[in-house]
């Protein structure tokens, strides 16, 4: 892999650069990163799932940045449709995330405003007992009964919905200095409309789908929020660019 931008650099390690980047945590919540991937047409999925966009390059940079962050937040329709396991890290790794003062894993935040998330999600019916407890984030509107049947310690929020900076504030209060969002493109127009998007990873897969698709961020209003790039690295016709809020 190489780096294109700030300067050209043959060959780099993705991991030891977004380790390296620096986040400084809000005064009321965490540095909220968004991590997503599409096609050159604009396509978020391929058969209802990214996986079909993704190359070993993109995969390295996943784990960068999924190694940047102490807790990996995404919607329960994600969750499903992904089939989300908990996040896990080798000893590499784990090592690696403690030299930056992270946790040696994420932990996994599931958010729901109806409170039906689908209790097969490997996160939920797969941890292994070494695996710390998904949290699974929520309203007063949410179905009590359907959340007491997951295998998850639930934050009832004081809010009719889970509002972002609700959110990230009980994040916080668990510890987190950064959180990742992983979408899907729903949540993060919710994420973008409430104006708490701090850095946006974006890997441009070189292909065209052609099939209808979410953009990375559908629906619900915002303003525009111009956003500084200062990274961008390249494998194999594949883009990968950070950005953060200017």
């Amino acid at each position: 892999m190489r780096q294109l931008l700030p300067h050209a650099v043959a060959e780099v390690d993705p991991l030891d650069l977004y380790l390296a980047d620096s986040r400084e945590a809000h005064d009321q919540r965490p540095w909220l990163m968004v991590n997503m991937i599409a096609s050159i047409d604009g396509a978020t999925a391929v058969d209802g799932v990214s996986g079909g966009l993704g190359g070993p390059g993109d995969k390295a940079v996943f784990r960068a940045v999924r190694a940047s962050c102490d807790w990996v937040l995404v919607a329960s329709g994600t969750a499903a449709a992904e089939h989300y396991r908990m996040p896990r890290t080798s000893p590499e790794l784990t090592a690696r995330r403690r030299e930056y003062g992270r946790p040696p894993a994420p932990n996994l935040a599931i958010v729901t405003a109806s409170g039906h998330v689908d209790p097969g999600i490997p996160a939920l019916s797969a941890r292994s007992v070494d695996d710390p407890r998904p949290v699974v984030i929520t309203g007063t509107a949410a179905d009590r009964d359907a959340l007491d049947r997951l295998d998850a310690d639930v934050i009832e929020l004081a809010s009719e919905r889970p509002e972002p900076d609700a959110v990230l504030a009980a994040l916080g209060q668990r510890g987190a200095d950064v959180v990742l969002a992983e979408g899907g493109p729903q949540f993060n127009g919710i994420l973008h409309a409430a104006g708490v998007i701090d850095e946006f990873c974006v890997s441009i897969s070189p292909m065209l789908v052609g099939a209808e698709s979410a953009r990375i961020i559908a629906g619900g209003p915002g303003d525009p929020a111009p956003m500084r790039l200062v990274r961008l690295l390249e494998d194999d016709g594949a883009l990968f660019a950070r950005y953060v809020r200017a």
